[in-house]
């Protein structure tokens, strides 16, 4: 039985990281196929696309907090969009902050950027709360202060729209490449591909939080001390049976942070926002398509246990290893990989500078760590919906 156990254990991380993509490609290209015949058969459009008089009211909504170094360039980086003038309005707000974010949003002058300096820190949900609700378009476009959106990423991003039975829709976020040990660049390229294929088959999971839109009418409001709210916006709008598309051409760009520490902390964050909507939100799971559900099980879900199950697959080869000699190299093989990895992490941590082959396990053990401490904070509850920034 503890064999077995083992064994499910470390399947089920395999099952997630290495054969889920492919179980996924093999699913979208199926999919993608079918439509290419109903298209070819019926004649239709592959790609939606609207006429300058079709393009909507959207309201573009940022909470920013401590952002000087970035909010001037992203209000110019909104001013420069291609889209009409008329037709959108920025409402950011700064969450607090004690440098001189307020003072530089204050300073615009520009009728399309609302600016609301909030005095009290309460966390990024409350902030889009209250902007939200100072809104009055039809799409909601949510973004970030430290996001830099291409020229034309509103027109992709908004054009799906035209289909009414969507109600959300992701954008592309592009990493800035990293010079350091961080490989969150190699591995955000790995979700975009995973992202790509699950929209295929219509499970498309959360959005980027940097650059996706909702209908207006799809949003539901925040809990305060929600942390994930890009993938608990868009989670909603799934659940409520709209689809949620993946629109790659609407991209944006973020810096990367050359840290992996720095990497650990955010990670941590968003690990203990990931337990919070496992538990809070059982709908995404038993409300959505089954497309969503497959998903949700195999690309979120279990690599968010996938720590514990591997605790769980050595204690259980060390139980077995006390009667097999097998059972007992098997569980000191485990826990020497661990064990390098987890030297990798910290030599990094304290500036060593790894040869690039050595980068991954490093970042890797520091996301599955990261979940593992992650899930401990949220069963202790040691947490809240309000922020630091860091370099992403």
């Amino acid at each position: 039985m503890v064999a077995v156990l083992v064994v499910a254990c470390l399947v089920a991380v395999l099952y997630s990281y290495l054969f889920y993509p492919v179980v996924l490609f093999v699913l979208g290209a199926a999919v993608q196929g079918r439509r290419d015949a109903a298209r070819v058969f019926r004649k239709t459009e592959r790609r939606a696309s609207l006429k300058q008089a079709e393009l909507p009211q959207v309201a573009i909504v940022i909470s920013a907090f401590n952002e000087e170094r970035h909010i001037g360039e992203r209000i110019a980086n909104l001013l420069a969009l291609d889209y009409p003038a008329d037709r959108w309005r920025a409402y950011i707000g700064s969450d607090g902050s004690s440098d001189a974010t307020g003072a530089i949003l204050s300073a615009c002058q520009d009728a399309r950027i609302r600016a609301f300096v909030f005095e009290q820190n309460r966390g990024k949900a409350s902030v889009l709360n209250d902007l939200v609700s100072r809104t009055q378009e039809p799409v909601l476009v949510f973004s970030d202060a430290n996001t830099f959106f291409e020229p034309g990423a509103l027109r992709k991003l908004v054009a799906p729209f035209e289909d009414p039975r969507v109600g959300g829709v992701s954008g592309e976020l592009r990493l800035q490449g990293s010079s350091g040990d961080n490989q969150d660049s190699l591995y955000w390229r790995i979700e975009q591909f995973l992202k790509f294929f699950e929209a295929r088959i219509g499970g498309l999971l959360g959005a980027n939080g940097a650059i996706y839109a909702i209908r207006r009418s799809a949003w539901k409001v925040l809990r305060p001390d929600t942390i994930c709210d890009d993938f608990c916006v868009a989670m909603s709008v799934a659940a409520a049976g709209q689809r949620l598309v993946y629109e790659p051409s609407a991209w944006a760009e973020e810096a990367t942070p050359e840290a992996i520490g720095e990497e650990y902390r955010r990670r941590v964050r968003i690990g203990i926002g990931n337990f919070q909507a496992l538990c809070r939100h059982p709908e995404y799971l038993l409300r959505t398509s089954w497309a969503t559900a497959f998903a949700y099980l195999s690309h979120k879900v279990l690599r968010w246990v996938a720590p514990h199950l591997l605790v769980l697959a050595l204690l259980g080869s060390a139980w077995l290893g006390l009667h097999s000699v097998g059972w007992r190299v098997f569980a000191l093989l485990q826990l020497g990989g661990y064990l390098a990895a987890a030297a990798l992490f910290a030599g990094s941590v304290r500036g060593v500078k790894l040869p690039s082959l050595l980068r991954l396990p490093a970042f890797l053990f520091a996301l599955n760590w990261a979940f593992l401490v992650a899930s401990l904070r949220y069963a202790t509850g040691r947490y809240s919906g309000s922020w630091r920034r860091s370099s992403r």
